[in-house]
Parts: C-alpha cells; sequence; structure tokens
C-alpha cells in the first residue's frame, strides 16, 4: 500500500466485505421493489402507509449493518478487553489519523446509504427534514465509535449507554417537528446543527484523548472512575466461602458473566424512559393503557436480542466456539445447559421484579386509571359481577410474560451452543425476514381489503380453521421433536422438565380461557373487525393451541448434543 490510509481503509473493506455486500443488496432490493409494486399501492393510503413502513425497516436494517461494520473493536479473552484493536497501535501511525479514519468512513458510508434510501426507496413528500435525520444519523456514528473506544473496560455500562444514546437520538431527530407547537430559538435547525456538531466534535476529542491514553499504556484499570467502583466493590460484601460443587461454581459465573444484563436494561429503561414518561403524562387517560402495555411488553422485547448474545458460549465473545476455560469444566454438558436455563430464569425474575415494582408505585400514585376502569368494568359483568377473575387474568398474565422473556432467553441455546456460525446468521436472518414478509403481505392486503372483506364474508370460520390447524400441526412437530431430542437425555432430568412445563402450559390455557370469557372475546372481535358471526369455540381451541407452543420444549432437548459438539471440537 501506498499510504497508512489505504492500508487501514483496506483491512476494514476485507474484514466487513460480506456485510457490504448484504448492505448493497438490501438497497437494491429496496429499490426494485418500490419500482415492481403496482400503482394502486403508490395512490392509495394503505399502500402508500405500508409501503413506508417497509422502507423504513430496510432503511434501519441497512444502517445497523453499516453500524455493525464499523465496529471498530476487537476482543482480547485473557484482558476481557473489546476496544480499539491492540495490534494498530504498534503502526507508525499519528494516533489522530488511526481514530479519524474509521471514524470518517462510518460516516460518510452512513450517509451514503441513507441518500441512497432517500433518492431511490422513498417518495420526495415522505421523509420531513431529510438533511436534519442526516446529520442526526452521521453524529450518532461518531457517538457510536466514541463510546466502544471509551467505555471497552465496561461492558455491561457500554450496551446500556449505547442503548439510552441511541433512543435518545431518535428523540433529536423529532425535536424540529416540536417547533409547530413550542416557539422557541433553542429548537431551530440552525442551533440544533451547531449543538449537534459541538456533541459529535467532543465526542471525537474524548475518543481520540481516551486512545491516545490506552496507546501509552494507560487507560485499562487506571483511571479514577474505574478506581472508585474497584474501592466500592472491595468494601460491598462478597462471598468468603467455597462453592458445594462445580455445578454451584458454574452458577455463579454465568449469573456474573450475563445474568444481570437484562435486569440492568429493565430498569435504566424504567428509571430514565418509563419513569419520567410516566409523570409527564399522568392526566393523559389514553397513554395509561399504553405506558402499560410497553412496560409488560419491554422484558418480552429486550429477551429477544439479549438472548442471541445469551445461547452464544460467551455472551462477550464474537466466536461462538467454547472458550478452552469452559470446555475443560468438570461439568456434563447437560448440567450446563440446566445452568444456563437456571441463570436465564433468575435474570427474568429480577426483570419482572423491576417491573412490578415500578407498577406497585406508578398505578396506585400518580396513574390515570379511566381507561382500565373500562376495561375492568367489561371484564366485571362478563363474570356475574365479579372481580377474582380480573385479579387471576392480571396474575397469570404476569406468569405469561415471566414464561415469554425465559422463553426467548433459552430458545436459542441449540443454535448458539453448536459454533456454527452460518447457521446462527442464519437463524437471525429468518426473524428478519418473517418481518419483512409480513410487512409485504400486510401491504398487499391492505391494498386489496374490500376483496380480502369479500372473501372473509363468504365463509369468516376459513381462516380461523386454517390458523386451527396450523397450530394443531406446529403442536403435533413439537411433541414428535420433544420425543426425538429428549431421548437421550436422563429420565430424572426429563421428569423435572416435564413437570415444570406442564405446570407453565397449564397457567397459560388458564389465560386463555379467561381471556376467551365464554366467547365474549368473539364478540369483540366481530364488532371490531366488522365480520359475520364466527365460531366461537374454534377460537378457544386456537388460544388452547397457542398457549400449547409458548413454553419451548423440543429445542432445549437439542441443546446439550449441540454443546457436546461444539465442546469436543
Amino acid at each position: 500500500m501506498r499510504s497508512p490510509i489505504q492500508a487501514l481503509t483496506w483491512e476494514i473493506w476485507q474484514r466487513n466485505r460480506r456485510t457490504v455486500w448484504l448492505v448493497v443488496g438490501i438497497i437494491l432490493f429496496g429499490w426494485i421493489l418500490n419500482l415492481v409494486l403496482p400503482g394502486s399501492v403508490h395512490t392509495s393510503a394503505a399502500g402508500r402507509g405500508c409501503l413506508l413502513m417497509l422502507n423504513c425497516v430496510l432503511t434501519v436494517g441497512s444502517l445497523l449493518l453499516v453500524f455493525g461494520l464499523f465496529n471498530h473493536t476487537e476482543f482480547n479473552p485473557q484482558t476481557e478487553w473489546t476496544g480499539f484493536p491492540y495490534r494498530h497501535f504498534a503502526l507508525p501511525v499519528a494516533t489522530g489519523l488511526l481514530v479519524a479514519l474509521p471514524v470518517l468512513l462510518g460516516v460518510a458510508v452512513v450517509e451514503l446509504v441513507y441518500l441512497a434510501w432517500v433518492k431511490l426507496a422513498f417518495a420526495p413528500d415522505s421523509v420531513a427534514r431529510p438533511g436534519w435525520i442526516a446529520a442526526v444519523v452521521g453524529a450518532y456514528m461518531v457517538f457510536y465509535q466514541a463510546i466502544l473506544w471509551t467505555l471497552a473496560g465496561f461492558r455491561t455500562l457500554r450496551m446500556i449507554v449505547l442503548g439510552l444514546v441511541g433512543t435518545s437520538f431518535i428523540g433529536v431527530a423529532l425535536l424540529p417537528l416540536v417547533t409547530q407547537y413550542v416557539s422557541s430559538p433553542w429548537l431551530s435547525e440552525k442551533v440544533l446543527f451547531a449543538m449537534l456538531a459541538g456533541l459529535a466534535l467532543t465526542a471525537f476529542l474524548t475518543a481520540w484523548m481516551c486512545v491516545a491514553r490506552q496507546r501509552c499504556g494507560g487507560g485499562r484499570g487506571r483511571n479514577g472512575f474505574k478506581a472508585l467502583i474497584e474501592r466500592i466493590a472491595d468494601a460491598s460484601p462478597r462471598r468468603t466461602k467455597g462453592f458445594h460443587s462445580p455445578a454451584a461454581a458454574q452458577l455463579w459465573f454465568e449469573s456474573r458473566r450475563s445474568g444481570l444484563l437484562l435486569p440492568l436494561c429493565i430498569g435504566v429503561l424504567l428509571l430514565v424512559v418509563i419513569g419520567p414518561l410516566s409523570w409527564l403524562l399522568r392526566n393523559d387517560a389514553g397513554s395509561t393503557v399504553w405506558i402499560l402495555a410497553w412496560t409488560l411488553a419491554m422484558p418480552v422485547i429486550l429477551a429477544a436480542p439479549v438472548g442471541k448474545g445469551f445461547s452464544k458460549p460467551d455472551f462477550w465473545s464474537r466466536d461462538l466456539l467454547l472458550p478452552p476455560f469452559l470446555a475443560v469444566r468438570p461439568l456434563a454438558s447437560g448440567e450446563m445447559i440446566v445452568i444456563k436455563m437456571k441463570v436465564a430464569l433468575l435474570s427474568t425474575s429480577l426483570s419482572w421484579l423491576l417491573v412490578l415494582a415500578f407498577l406497585s408505585v406508578w398505578l396506585p400514585l400518580w396513574a390515570n386509571l379511566t381507561s382500565l376502569s373500562m376495561v375492568r368494568v367489561g371484564f366485571w359483568m362478563v363474570y356475574g359481577h365479579s372481580v377474582y377473575p380480573q385479579y387471576a387474568i392480571a396474575a397469570l398474565s404476569i406468569i405469561a410474560g415471566l414464561f415469554l422473556t425465559w422463553k426467548f432467553l433459552v430458545g436459542g441455546l441449540w443454535i448458539g451452543l453448536s459454533g456454527n456460525l452460518k447457521l446462527f446468521i442464519a437463524s437471525a436472518s429468518a426473524y428478519c425476514l418473517m418481518l419483512l414478509l409480513g410487512i409485504f403481505g400486510l401491504a398487499i392486503l391492505l391494498d386489496h381489503d374490500e376483496a380480502f372483506r369479500q372473501w372473509l364474508r363468504e365463509d369468516p370460520d376459513r381462516p380461523l380453521s386454517l390458523f386451527e390447524w396450523l397450530a394443531a400441526l406446529g403442536v403435533s412437530a413439537k411433541f414428535w421433536m420433544a420425543a426425538v431430542s429428549w431421548r437421550k437425555i436422563a429420565p430424572q432430568r426429563v421428569r423435572r422438565y416435564f413437570l415444570a412445563w406442564c405446570g407453565g402450559t397449564l397457567c397459560l390455557i388458564a389465560l386463555a380461557i379467561l381471556v376467551w370469557a365464554d366467547g365474549t372475546l368473539i364478540l369483540s372481535l366481530m364488532a371490531f373487525l366488522n365480520f359475520l358471526p364466527l365460531d366461537v369455540y374454534r377460537l378457544r381451541n386456537l388460544l388452547i393451541l397457542v398457549a400449547l407452543l409458548v413454553i419451548p420444549f423440543a429445542r432445549l432437548g437439542l441443546a446439550p448434543s449441540s454443546l457436546a459438539r461444539n465442546r469436543h471440537g
């Protein structure tokens, strides 16, 4: 290479060329899709809305891939350090160039991808203030890399800060729209551009100084904040007794490594986002239902991405191969899976304990319960003026949330512990593809809503019967796969999990029957969707079948064999 800039740029390209081609493919797919869709989709309001949603999902997905592409860090398992690549410190290049090159390349590429979407896919009037959004995206790239490098020694804190800064930038992107309701010179685009540029420059200079300090031999374990945390940890109560078994030691190890991440994320979001929002909207009756719904759904939603990392042998490593430190543990592969399941249960319990603590403070003190009272009156009338079914539904809903959260944490263990990177990426891509197909199908459905409604009026039980048969086939396949996957596992362990599965599934079935409310749910659906009378008992059967599918069974039986193959190379 003729210059260090060319060499470093070539290294970034070589390491991420597959991701680059994937981003290019997504952009081309979105461009061609917008070209080949019929004109009725572009002219109808429903079609434009669904197409806008699809373009937004594809844009966000491609931008996230670009951010992953410029995750300019490396992991050192000996020092548990995931920061700026140490090997670059030995290059005869100034630190400013080492820091500025990935930052500038990241900003240029993310702006280029965003510009491609705006010009090729989105309608001219569908993106409000594209220049401001471009500035926000570029600034977040600077903040993203600065956080990765400056908080390299605090992995959990770094993930929380990245999440908070990312959600904050969503609000920052909407600030110019606030000027329609609030007149303030501080909200003008010129002032906001200057403030954003100043913050991005500050973040870049902070990253520069931090990487320079690391290059000179400092930065890890020597700063004041790190020393303060170490002093607090030394003064806090700690375990003084030895572990009574290898399983207990492994449980403690797994809990410290990955078991507290989900509760920390839940706690920070409740404290920083949900709590202040609930206080600001305390007088709005309609917002209470939405805040309650998002609060209850938050552990389940966050468990999906956290579960992808939790399913790997090492949460913080990119490598799916089992580290030698874990491979030589005096534990059977099945015992290690059981420990993973226990840590997931502990993480789930702590997360929902925080949610319940927030609800126990918010609902009786400052929440506007008018909308919830209407829902309670409906159930009160259905169940003969009795309030006990309402309490049962509330308790069983929390239990269902616990099981769903735990499901997302452990459902991918058989993939993450297999050591197969292609299978791991394919599983994540499959969920994204299903989401895109769902949005695309919804766009087509809304574009032909009259034909769809006419098809439903001909036989309203037809789609309900189809879903019922699909759920029945899913249940049959689940039990057949469970019989195959659990046959090599110890009978005692099979009986224990089967009893736990039966208890949890019975709770979900009870919740389904209570919500079904002797057919009242079908009346609400008919009124909402303007359908002809539907089969009440088909809906009940469908809810019961879905309850049988919620808690994982068959996939967990594959996890020990996957781990054993990974463990023995």
